[in-house]
């Protein structure tokens, strides 16, 4: 696999307040979906098992947003998830969400491998980072 990880939802009723318009702590949740997706694509393990098997976590330790446009109920929205950079044992993620073509937000995350038992960071295992690499690629 290599450049972007995509993925479609579409926006239901428990996403929008009571206007119809997407609630931006459940845009959130919609993206943590993707990445956890991408984790199982990518890396090759499922969070399930990443966490209950191997001890291991991939928790966000800084995140930024910024808003576009204004989704609402029944909007297809298509998330591109792309690997912008890559540490000993961090990753950097930059999402970005569109719905017929129209920007409507895009995200920035910092996530860090951990050992769940220490709560410490811990190096990419040698095959997650190759796979990582594969996929690294600069900003849009």
């Amino acid at each position: 696999m290599s450049g972007p990880f995509t993925m479609r939802q579409r926006l239901r009723f428990q996403d929008c307040d009571p206007a119809g318009i997407a609630y931006y702590p459940r845009y959130l949740a919609l993206c943590d979906a993707v990445i956890e997706e991408w984790t199982e694509s990518v890396l090759g393990i499922s969070r399930g098992r990443l966490h209950f098997e191997r001890k291991l976590g991939l928790p966000t330790v800084h995140l930024e947003a910024d808003f576009v446009a204004v989704s609402r109920l029944g909007d297809w929205l298509d998330f591109k998830l792309c690997v912008a950079g890559l540490g000993r044992s961090s990753v950097s993620l930059i999402m970005s969400v569109a719905s017929e073509g129209s920007s409507r937000f895009d995200i920035r995350y910092t996530q860090v491998l951990i050992d769940m038992t220490t709560m410490k960071s811990k190096a990419w295992p040698a095959e997650w980072r190759a796979r990582l690499e594969d996929v690294l690629e600069s900003a849009p």
